[in-house]
């Protein structure tokens, strides 16, 4: 029965090629019930070109891209191009039959013989690292690395921090429900060439207690005679063996920061 309904399905398509199979732009694999399924599938979101089928697995490949010179020869599956599906699958019936949606969306069929869009991928580049630090220095992102690859809605990819700075907590972010990536979040660490952080130029304001630091230019409630640098950030002005600052505590003058080494 399965065979019948390929060859029929060979028969209503003109584009169809078995045996091939297209690598690197999957973005989605379902399984379906059949290949109408999986066509129907393909229909219904704005990113999906293409489909590669198996024909004994029935498992459906969603594919962002038409035909290109990465199709492969695997006799366990068929290519099929979106440009190609039969009239009844690419054009909707009833209203809403002319909802477009937009990239990274589905389009979903409802009861009321209307159709809406809903976030299904993340398509746009991940953004930059968010980086705390003083703002006269001048961050270079160029060794930053991240992976700008759509993903659906839930998966996940790693980044690398740029030089200089370690991850904030996990080194992945997540394809928010929103359509958008989440922000990668990087923290100024001390060099091994700086071991007392007398360079150190991040915007840690907490001490390794988590007492909050006082700014450098106040003298409540601590008095002190060090630069007037308009920040509470953590630093080492003292040539001190390590980050330190002020604390707003008045019962506590000053104490170390926890930096973290690069």
């Amino acid at each position: 029965m399965i065979c019948f309904k390929i060859l029929l399905l060979l028969c209503v398509i003109n584009f169809v090629e078995t045996g091939r199979r297209l690598i690197g732009f999957n973005f989605k694999t379902v399984s379906p019930t059949g290949h109408q399924q999986c066509l129907k599938l393909c229909t219904g979101h704005a990113d999906c070109l293409s489909v590669n089928f198996s024909r004994n697995r029935l498992q459906c490949e969603l594919n962002s891209q038409h035909e290109t010179d990465n199709i492969a020869e695997t006799e366990d599956f068929i290519y099929i191009s979106k440009t190609s599906f039969p009239n009844e699958l690419t054009s909707q019936q009833g209203e809403g039959g002319n909802l477009t949606c937009l990239r990274g969306q589905m389009r979903v069929s409802h009861s009321t013989n209307k159709s809406s869009c809903f976030i299904s991928r993340c398509v746009e580049a991940t953004p930059p690292p968010y980086i705390g630090y003083s703002a006269n220095i001048s961050v270079d992102l160029s060794s930053y690395t991240g992976n700008n690859t759509p993903g659906n809605v839930g998966e996940s990819r790693n980044f690398t921090c740029p030089q200089g700075t370690v991850a904030l907590g996990k080194e992945t972010i997540t394809c928010l429900a929103n359509g958008q990536w989440e922000t990668p979040r990087c923290l100024v660490c001390i060099e091994s060439t700086d071991p007392k952080g007398e360079n150190y130029w991040g915007s840690k304001n907490v001490t390794y207690t988590g007492k909050t630091c006082q700014r450098w230019d106040s003298q409540t409630p601590q008095s002190h005679s060090y630069p007037n640098n308009p920040e509470n950030y953590c630093r080492n002005p003292s040539n001190h063996n390590g980050t330190w600052c002020y604390t707003m505590d008045p019962d506590s003058r000053w104490e170390d920061c926890d930096v973290p080494k690069c």
